[in-house]
């Protein structure tokens, strides 16, 4: 089993994403199940996840990774028992720090469980999240293995763009939400190509 968790502010289209991502899965016949900090968000869609027979945990009482990691690990156990599918997606909350979350995986979860992390950046707000939210944004794209830009219809990504995340994450593949990775299979096949899913 894998764990596959978003960050990235609200209105950054983490849930749009991990909506043509549960599609991209269900498609290639595995299977997953959704955890959702819905705090302040819209959660995914409903009739989608029935469709694709997903279990939806939600988790409340604020930010997951920090406030209420317990409860977290604690569901990802409990899923993994219940259901064992192949990938557990975790909804993080738009202020959710993504440093240290493979440690706090690493420390409390259980052996051989891999965990890959993916911040969805919004591009038509970049130069407002690197410098007014530039401390949040900093440990957002410092703890992801993968680095989505989405909105590039609206503000296209500049070489500088490119400069800034090597430098805030050096270890992260970033990709471009374009067009094409609108589809579904082709999103899932990029991720996990990226992180190595």
């Amino acid at each position: 089993m894998k764990i596959i968790i978003f960050g990235g502010f609200l209105g950054s289209g983490k849930t749009t994403v991990i909506g043509r991502l549960i599609k991209g899965l269900v498609d290639a016949g595995r299977t997953c199940a959704i955890i959702e900090n819905e705090i302040g968000e819209v959660g995914i869609d409903d009739a989608l996840l029935r469709e694709a027979k997903v279990e939806v945990t939600p988790l409340f009482g604020g930010c997951v990774c920090c406030q209420i990691s317990g409860s977290l690990i604690e569901a990802v156990g409990r899923i993994q028992d219940q259901i064992a599918p192949d990938y557990i997606i975790v909804e993080m909350t738009g202020l959710a720090l993504m440093d240290g979350i493979q440690e706090l995986f690493e420390k409390y979860g259980r052996p051989g469980v891999e965990v890959r992390t993916v911040c969805v950046v919004d591009m038509s707000r970049w130069k407002y999240l690197v410098t007014a939210l530039a401390h949040i944004f900093d440990h957002q794209v410092g703890g992801a293995d993968v680095v989505l830009l989405n909105k590039v219809d609206v503000e296209a990504p500049t070489d500088r763009t490119f400069e800034t995340l090597r430098e805030k994450a050096p270890q992260a593949k970033v990709v471009v939400l374009d067009e094409a990775l609108k589809d579904p299979g082709a999103l899932w096949a990029k991720l996990a190509e990226c992180a190595a899913l």
